[in-house]
């Protein structure tokens, strides 16, 4: 503990156009992070800690956010300014919120709140020299994932909107994960279902053993196609109370799809036929993120609500394991405090990350948010 207080006393005095990721993931390595998380007091300093060497990063941007140089930073030809500073005043916003919001504590000196984006900054740039020997790699790989990650976040709002994802919304309507409260986070799995005894089963049966539930966002074509292996009683076992929400027919981008509407009432109507419950919220997802106004207006006719995320686990990269995988989504957790995690059925890592991230996290104090029963004040 005085190792901790030491250290704050010390410190307060890439996406293709159809959403293939990025060509370098951003990945930390958590055992570089010496102390525990497990509790809430560990959690909350690892979470000042994570957002002081973002901030770091993003302040060494400055210089770069114009379009000239936007285009050579992110080796895009067209990019949209205004995109790019909607989203950096959005991170700001929320990292001042994040900070402002964390309980003072007499034994862990903190910044005065309220807290300012210059004290943070200035704090910031100042981190590495007054780091302790034993978070010297931590604060060198800590640097490195975030270079990678704001990268990540800052290609993505650049080609918004001529190319919509996950990074900003076009309506308020829309749900990202930062609407939820502190510490309270929602698991979500894309691309599903597999046949029978596939990745989706052995997830699922991980979920249930952990009391976790998650929205699973099938697409059409392949629950149609479960459903002619499986009698629709299995389906309703295997989900049990999971959600199955919408992911559209097949795993394309919708944003310039002629076909979307077609694709999102197809797969509703086989969701519908083979669903017992009767869910207090619909929830669909586009492909990559992208949609368009014209579709964001039918599901507001629809009564569905569009769910995009903010915690993206990469977990379908064959770049990345699992390890990294759980790392990865550990550290975004402590960064952004809150937030709708994106993880898929269709592969292993999911099913392999999710223990290492439960048993890391202990009593922290972290809460795995009931699809069935949550709601997203607006």
């Amino acid at each position: 503990m005085r190792k901790y207080v030491g250290l704050i006393f010390l410190l307060i005095g890439t996406v293709s156009v159809y959403g293939q990721g990025p060509k370098k993931i951003a990945k930390a390595d958590r055992s570089l992070w010496p102390y525990e998380i497990n509790s809430a007091t560990g959690f909350n300093y690892a979470s000042k800690m994570e957002m002081l060497v973002f901030i770091h990063v993003l302040e060494g941007l400055n210089t770069k956010l114009n379009e000239d140089s936007l285009k050579t930073h992110l080796g895009v030809s067209k990019v949209d300014l205004s995109s790019a500073l909607a989203w950096k005043k959005r991170t700001k916003n929320t990292l001042l919120t994040n900070f402002n919001a964390l309980p003072e504590d007499k034994k862990i000196p903190v910044i005065n709140n309220p807290v300012t984006w210059q004290h943070l900054s200035e704090t910031s740039l100042h981190i590495e020299k007054k780091l302790p020997a034993e978070l010297h790699q931590w604060f060198l790989n800590a640097k490195e994932f975030y270079s990678s990650y704001v990268y990540e976040q800052l290609r993505l709002a650049a080609l918004f909107p001529r190319i919509t994802s996950e990074i900003l919304t076009l309506s308020n309507e829309e749900v990202t994960g930062f609407e939820l409260p502190d510490k309270q986070f929602l698991l979500t799995f894309d691309d599903g279902p597999t046949a029978p005894g596939g990745h989706t089963d052995r997830l699922i049966e991980t979920l249930n053993k952990n009391h976790t539930t998650g929205i699973f966002f099938i697409l059409g074509d392949r629950l149609n196609s479960r459903a002619m292996s499986d009698p629709s009683q299995a389906i309703h076992r295997l989900y049990g109370n999971h959600l199955i929400a919408s992911h559209g027919r097949v795993h394309k981008p919708h944003q310039r799809y002629d076909d979307w509407e077609s694709s999102l009432s197809y797969t509703a109507g086989v969701i519908g036929s083979l669903e017992t419950k009767n869910p207090k919220t619909k929830y669909f997802r586009p492909p990559y993120g992208q949609r368009n106004e014209q579709m964001v207006a039918y599901l507001k006719e629809s009564h569905t609500t569009l769910m995009l995320w903010n915690i993206d686990s990469q977990d379908w990269n064959a770049k990345i394991s699992h390890q990294e995988v759980a790392d990865r989504v550990i550290t975004l957790m402590l960064l952004w405090r809150r937030g709708i995690i994106l993880f898929h059925d269709i592969n292993p890592k999911a099913n392999n990350a999710l223990p290492i991230i439960w048993n890391k996290l202990g009593e922290s104090g972290v809460k795995w948010l009931d699809p069935n029963t949550f709601s997203i004040a607006k």
